[in-house]
């Protein structure tokens, strides 16, 4: 059995902003540390075999926070990512609306200028869960990463296209989710949840 759990990284100003943070390197808020550190605690009596992280800052510190109390190093992976949005980065969110109706085409296969479709996001989360599964089999792996990148990786785990995905799966700053699998299918046990003390 695979517990995968997954994160999303704690409060940014972007997120304050409600401005798009694609692969841009933001640091967490004094608020985005509080609930890292909230969620480092509520997660340190959990058996954990890896922590593994994005690259952005903001990914890393809150997986760092949690992996102290475990006393297991940091991987960071490039596939974990955040979506490259291009010349939207660091635009209000309602700039990714309106680029969508000018380009006249699905969230899935839109290509913002200088980034990548969500269905490459997808691809590089498939060949990271394909990599998982085969290297870490017995294992609690905990991911540290952003929303878009884990909407596309719960578009695999959960069977749902891009689109699906992208409008009804929301993650709150520093929340974990986790599944299971066994050899054969998927399993959510948990789901968005956030430490509360």
């Amino acid at each position: 059995m695979l517990r995968l759990i997954i994160v999303r990284h704690g409060q940014t100003e972007a997120n304050i902003q409600r401005r798009l943070q694609g692969q841009s390197d933001g640091p967490l808020t004094s608020v985005g540390l509080e609930q890292a550190e909230k969620l480092a605690l509520h997660l340190k009596d959990f058996h954990l075999d890896q922590v593994l992280s994005s690259e952005l800052i903001r990914s890393l510190d809150t997986a760092a926070a949690i992996a102290k109390y475990h006393h297991i190093p940091v991987k960071t992976s490039p596939l974990l990512k955040e979506w490259n949005c291009g010349k939207l980065d660091g635009l209000p969110a309602e700039a990714l609306a309106q680029a969508l109706k000018q380009a006249n085409t699905s969230i899935a296969t839109f290509r913002p200028t200088g980034g990548e479709t969500l269905e490459e996001v997808q691809q590089r989360a498939a060949v990271f869960l394909n990599e998982l599964i085969a290297s870490a089999q017995e294992q609690t792996v905990l991911v540290c990463s952003h929303g878009d990148f884990l909407r596309m990786l719960l578009s695999i785990i959960l069977k749902k296209g891009i689109e699906e995905a992208e409008t009804t799966i929301h993650f709150e700053n520093a929340s974990y989710s986790t599944y299971e699998y066994n050899n054969k299918e998927w399993k959510e046990i948990a789901f968005n949840q956030v430490a509360l003390q």
